[in-house]
């Protein structure tokens, strides 16, 4: 679950940088490029940055050597339909997440108070990091919707499928983590989810099927509270335990 895992760790050290900037209104105009690097559970590491390029990224991550993760942030004042909106704004990476996130968070144009909550806005490729991921090529996944009356919002099933089941596992948490940022900008819709899942060629072990049983469970505890507006379902291919 070490994918999962680190994507929730990410989006925390997303909003933890919001909770902390929120608290320095009044250096942030001087101040509005802040790398926050994740060193460890507990050692977070901030400074205010020289430049605000990739190239800036780059050389300080070289020179910290082992990290786990960061956040850079931005004050962007915008034209929006003719109004002025004046927002702090996310970018975050993690050395085993593939893609970085993207978050705003709105603020008044004078004191920078906060409007709202901190939302979500895409995903990007992780530029910063070299992913260590399962050497074979990418599970087969195939997305139908279904037509169950009894799904409130929209019912879409996932067929997913490799010989592998290190990679079916590590694809399973990249296709959640893909599948809840989607759907992020659609809170007024319930979607449901079903995980069909298959070993090509063979049955699934217990060690996959446990392995699907702790995915679900973090899903559970950790995903329904952030992305109140998804449930997934989990199962095997017909004929399998």
């Amino acid at each position: 679950m070490e994918y999962l895992q680190a994507a929730l760790s990410l989006r925390s050290l997303i909003g933890e940088s919001n909770s902390h900037l929120l608290t320095m209104t009044d250096t942030i105009p001087e101040n509005p490029h802040l790398m926050r690097i994740k060193m460890g559970e507990e050692n977070i590491k901030e400074l205010v940055m020289e430049t605000f390029s990739n190239e800036y990224v780059t050389e300080t991550l070289n020179k910290m050597g082992d990290t786990e993760a960061f956040v850079v942030t931005d004050l962007v004042t915008m034209n929006v339909n003719g109004k002025e909106m004046t927002y702090l704004l996310y970018k975050g990476y993690h050395s085993q997440v593939e893609k970085g996130m993207v978050f705003y968070q709105i603020v008044d144009e004078k004191d920078l108070s906060p409007v709202g909550k901190l939302q979500f806005s895409n995903t990007e490729e992780n530029i910063f990091y070299e992913i260590d991921e399962p050497g074979d090529e990418e599970s087969s996944c195939n997305a139908l919707e279904t037509n169950k009356k009894d799904i409130k919002g929209k019912g879409i099933v996932f067929l997913i499928g490799h010989t592998n089941e290190e990679r079916l596992v590590y694809d399973i948490q990249r296709l959640i983590f893909d599948t809840v940022n989607n759907v992020t900008k659609h809170p007024k819709l319930h979607f449901t989810f079903i995980i069909n899942i298959s070993h090509f060629g063979g049955t699934p072990s217990d060690g996959l099927k446990e392995q699907v049983k702790a995915i679900d469970e973090l899903t559970r505890n950790e995903i329904y509270p952030l992305y109140s507006n998804v449930t997934f379902e989990f199962s095997f291919e017909e004929g399998d335990e």
